[in-house]
């Protein structure tokens, strides 16, 4: 339950130091800075300090990488290197610009063809679709009552923009397909033009004008022309991607470098956006995981001397409107499974986290529901193939991975296979022929899960100092006995136990005495525990104690729902079985059985799988964090190297 220790870091020092200090916040990869106007409440102070927004680089590393974009060839990935002071803003720009005339003069050019070869492509289109009759660019522009907009736009807008023009004096004529794009003629009427063009605009309609494509059709044969003044330009625009690619041949090394070298120096005046300036000193603020403080003191004394570093506890600081990050850190197994504690909310800087305990349930959760050891394979090959093809996120595909081994191994425990229970025997119970042990077992499980809730939030309380809400509240101590004590008697009642009369008349009187301790919980933390601030509000304890109540029985019915989607998924399957089974003596029924069989699993994975999935997020979400849980915290977001999934890392990393 890892919510990493953070420090407020402020370094100040000399400017001459300010980028050396900067740099190495970027190379560690685990600072992030704080806006000065925050921290500097003092007005005539405020006056002094002053603030940089944009960053330089961001300019010079888009000229760079005008080269590979020429080329058609993907921009390489920066490469940690190491800058020497004179690497300056004015040392880059310089160098940038020597290597980059010549690419600005090619990208121009290159821009240039480009947009004559589709207006090109565009009016060959046009006559081609329009041959034929009495419509050309000129009659169709010269219209004295229909204004005409003709251009194309991807084929789901074209699908949008006909809905969009139903109701509307707007006319859509599709002219023809070509890949994914559709080429369309929009017809609408005078006083309705402004309100089509942004129509248009909306769907990312891009127009050609029928007057420039009517200029392109002067001359004799003027649809042969066209077609070999697009062969030029075509010819052209692959003459500037072979230079380009010869230029990167012949100096690729020098550009990396260069590439990478900008790259760096952005990500440090990223750092050094929030910082300020007053008389020749620089003034760097921001948040740092306190097991690196030891690091970064080390590397500042080596790398700006005169710097002075000071450290700030979290609990020592009092400006408005500061939240301390939450940075959370848990083993590979763990680590999955903090986007799924993040879907809901991420932990408040102090607050539990509880993706170690989510991880364990989780998975637990949905084997118990969706346990069969073919529909599990599935899951896991699945996850697998879609996390390969860069079609699912690896974190959500490890969580995939570990919920269908879990499948795995409770169809093993249920002894089913696709749905079969006679192939294998079960190693503890069969759902449809345990059915009583499934459902205890499920209420269970969610009692102890509700317990675990409610114990964390006592521990929150417990670090909060609030002793009288840990011991007499309905999510303290006296509600969780409360609630064991409510499960003990249902449990008695429910299953027939005899007891002795007196231990019953004892728990009953238990009960009593604990909602009364609930009543007067803020009068007993007063006058017992002399908290400060607690007023008397016993008949808001009274319908606080009557929601917990509610809230212990729902809460708990709600984990029978393990019990009956482990009934639903056998059922489903045999279901499909069944079917498979009535049209096996049909002709061709072997062929169809198997369709059946491969359509009917396919189905109960995708469908059953989801439902799983959706009822344990609810499990987890509603009948374990509210017992506990607020969330909302402020994700720590440092100036690092280079994003990996939902963290930064530092170039040392990244080699």
């Amino acid at each position: 339950m890892a919510v990493m220790k953070m420090v407020a870091l402020t370094m100040i020092g000399p400017d001459s130091e300010m980028e050396p200090v900067a740099r190495q916040m970027v190379l560690t990869g685990g600072f992030q800075p704080l806006p000065l106007d925050l921290l500097v409440n003092d007005r005539s102070l405020r006056s002094k300090v002053t603030t940089e927004t944009e960053n330089p680089y961001d300019e010079l590393l888009n000229k760079v990488s005008t080269v590979w974009k020429i080329a058609g060839e993907m921009i390489p990935e920066p490469s940690p290197v190491t800058l020497t002071r004179e690497f300056t803003l004015t040392a880059a720009r310089r160098k940038v610009d020597q290597t980059s005339r010549r690419l600005e003069v090619w990208e121009k050019r290159r821009l240039v063809m480009t947009e004559e070869e589709e207006l090109l492509t565009a009016t060959k289109l046009f006559v081609e679709v329009l041959k034929g009759t009495e419509f050309g660019p000129e009659e169709l522009a010269g219209g004295k009552f229909l204004i005409p907009f003709f251009g194309r736009l991807s084929n789901e807008n074209y699908q949008r923009l006909t809905e969009s023009s139903e109701e509307s004096p707007i006319t859509v004529s599709e002219l023809n397909v070509v890949g994914g794009n559709t080429w369309a003629l929009v017809l609408t009427v005078k006083g309705y033009e402004e309100s089509t063009r942004k129509l248009l605009e909306a769907v990312y309609f891009k127009e050609f004008s029928l007057k420039s494509i009517a200029e392109q059709l002067k001359g004799k044969d003027p649809l042969s022309q066209v077609n070999k003044r697009i062969a030029n330009h075509q010819r052209a625009i692959k003459g500037l991607a072979k230079a380009a690619k010869d230029m990167l041949r012949e100096q690729r090394a020098e550009y990396e470098l260069l590439y990478s070298q900008l790259y760096t120096m952005q990500r440090v005046y990223d750092v050094c956006k929030g910082r300020g300036e007053v008389s020749g000193m620089y003034v760097l603020s921001g948040w740092i995981p306190a097991d690196t403080l030891a690091e970064i003191r080390k590397t500042v004394e080596e790398e700006a001397p005169m710097t002075t570093v000071m450290v700030e506890e979290t609990k020592d600081i009092t400006y408005s409107g500061i939240r301390v990050p939450t940075l959370l850190q848990n083993n590979p197994f763990f680590r999955a499974f903090q986007d799924i504690v993040s879907m809901y909310s991420l932990p408040s800087y102090g607050e539990i986290d509880p993706s170690p305990i989510v991880a364990i349930s989780f998975i637990l959760f949905f084997g118990f529901m969706f346990g069969d050891i073919g529909h599990g394979l599935m899951i896991f090959l699945a996850s697998s193939v879609l996390v390969k093809k860069g079609m699912m996120k690896r974190s959500f595909g490890q969580v995939m991975k570990y919920a269908a081994a879990s499948s795995i191994i409770f169809g093993g425990l249920y002894g089913s296979i696709f749905g079969l229970e006679n192939v294998i025997p079960a190693l503890w119970l069969s759902p449809m022929h345990d059915t009583n042990k499934l459902l205890i077992v499920a209420i269970c499980m969610g009692v102890f899960m509700i317990s675990l809730g409610l114990v964390l939030n006592m521990i929150t309380q417990y670090r909060a100092k609030d002793f009288g809400r840990l011991l007499f509240d309905g999510q303290g101590m006296a509600g969780l006995m409360l609630y064991w004590t409510m499960a003990a008697l249902a449990a008695i009642y429910m299953t027939g136990t005899k007891i002795p009369e007196v231990a019953a008349d004892i728990m009953w009187a238990g009960i009593g005495v604990l909602m009364l301790l609930m009543i007067f919980r803020d009068v007993l933390a007063r006058y017992l525990l002399h908290q400060k601030d607690e007023g008397e509000s016993v008949v808001l304890n009274i319908f606080e104690i009557m929601h917990n109540l509610m809230s212990f029985v729902s809460n708990t019915a709600s984990f029978v729902r393990l019990a009956a989607f482990a009934l639903n998924h056998v059922g489903l399957s045999l279901a499909v079985i069944m079917l498979s089974e009535m049209v096996h003596s049909l002709p061709g029924g072997i062929v169809m059985k198997g369709i059946i069989l491969v359509i009917g699993n396919i189905v109960i994975v995708c469908l059953e799988g989801l439902i799983v999935f959706i009822q344990t997020l609810r499990l987890e979400y509603y009948e374990f964090f509210g017992k506990f849980y607020k969330g909302g915290g402020s994700a720590f977001k440092p100036v690092g190297w280079k994003k990996d999934g939902s963290k930064y890392v530092s170039a040392a990393e990244q080699k």
